[in-house]
């Protein structure tokens, strides 16, 4: 995957004013008339969710846009320069290299567009010029030239949950249990070569999961080449080998400010990642999806991690609001219970508007998430509810 590349960016230079007129005596009409000329064309990036990479542009060096036309007689104005547009993945970053130090200008996150250089102002031509003193001027103005600088784009992408692992650890095996994806899985290590992605669906979302090849303390090591893309990852999942797996030092010693504010999930070896176990335990293959899936709602804050972290496993079923029995289903969140217990929900009107504060909870979905079905019972506190 091409993510990083390095561009001359050349805006268009303003086409040159005329000069032009008529210096006859008592002709009608007479006196200067060149036009003004044309700006030049504009460059602008612009994010395209089509695009993956920036292999586009590979083998490209520089990118300019059209000069603007020069003016004419009879006070024409030259045409504008057309303009350039650069398309990019979202999640691309713009850098600039001005006198030595690497600035950003912009990020890209939509699909918006936005000027990266400027087109070089059209000249005047000679009819602006006149006055009572100099009633034909012979002047004009070349147009000025475009913006150029250099810039580097860097592709960083937008994602939910990135899945860490050493080399042979079961991260592909782990990606095509939680989403869509259909990795290369094999019982040797560098499987992977690239990014993997996929797509975990639930009831009424869907988020982007990326695998990242296998991480070594290796020059050459293809994983630490895409460790940026954690960047915008809101949980970080490792399969760790134990207490002495140092896949999270590796990181830091790369980029210590990558894990910062990330949620970090663990799932160690005795959690059984292979590909024989996880057919056999679909149950806690579905339990840590939905744990992802209740961190990514909840968007959990996180300290920051300034120094390197322990190797911890969270517990997210501590938060959660639903708990699963074997006669139904409980609701434990506080602020539902007192409403439930509060109203009298046999009216359809209050029992609509509470249906509608269990969505705005999110509770609804988690219903939907651990199975209820129409029938089921429901407790929330003292109040027993049939589920429709």
């Amino acid at each position: 995957m091409k993510d990083k590349i390095k561009l001359l960016i050349l805006a268009g230079t303003g086409g040159d004013g005329a000069i032009s007129g008529i210096r006859k005596k008592f002709v009608p009409r007479g006196g200067p008339d060149g036009g003004d000329g044309g700006n030049g064309g504009n460059i602008y990036v612009k994010g395209d969710i089509s695009k993956t990479s920036l292999i586009n542009y590979n083998h490209i060096k520089s990118i300019k846009s059209h000069n603007g036309q020069e003016g004419s007689s009879n006070n024409k104005k030259g045409k504008k320069g057309k303009d350039k547009y650069i398309k990019v993945p979202i999640g691309t970053k713009i850098f600039t290299n001005k006198q030595k130090k690497n600035k950003i200008l912009f990020e890209i996150l939509d699909e918006e567009k936005k000027l990266l250089a400027k087109g070089g102002r059209g000249g005047k031509g000679n009819s602006g010029r006149a006055n009572s003193v100099i009633q034909y001027p012979l002047l004009a103005e070349k147009g000025e030239r475009g913006e150029k600088l250099e810039v580097e784009m860097d592709y960083l992408m937008l994602t939910d949950v990135v899945v860490l692992g050493k080399p042979n650890s079961g991260k592909s095996t782990f990606l095509s249990k939680i989403t869509n994806a259909n990795p290369k899985i094999n019982l040797y290590p560098y499987t992977t070569t690239g990014i993997e992605t996929g797509t975990m669906e639930t009831v009424k979302e869907h988020y982007k999961v990326i695998e990242i090849p296998g991480l070594e303390n290796k020059k050459n090591n293809l994983g630490l080449k895409y460790l940026k893309h954690i960047e915008r990852a809101s949980i970080i999942v490792f399969l760790c080998e134990g207490k002495n797996d140092d896949t999270i030092r590796i990181i830091e010693n790369q980029n210590k400010n990558l894990l910062k504010e990330k949620l970090i999930i663990t799932i160690k070896s005795h959690n059984n990642i292979e590909e024989n176990d996880l057919q056999t335990n679909v149950s806690e293959i579905s339990l840590i999806k939905k744990n992802i899936e209740a961190a990514l709602l909840k968007r959990v804050e996180v300290k920051s991690i300034n120094t390197v972290p322990e190797i911890i496993k969270i517990d997210l079923e501590e938060n959660e609001n639903v708990i699963k029995k074997k006669d139904g289903f409980e609701i434990t969140h506080p602020q539902i219970i007192r409403i439930a217990e509060k109203v009298n929900l046999d009216k359809w009107d209050v029992m609509a508007q509470f249906m509608k504060a269990l969505h705005q909870k999110g509770i609804a979905r988690e219903l939907l998430m651990r199975g209820v079905k129409e029938g089921d019972i429901v407790k929330i506190g003292s109040v027993t509810l049939e589920w429709n």
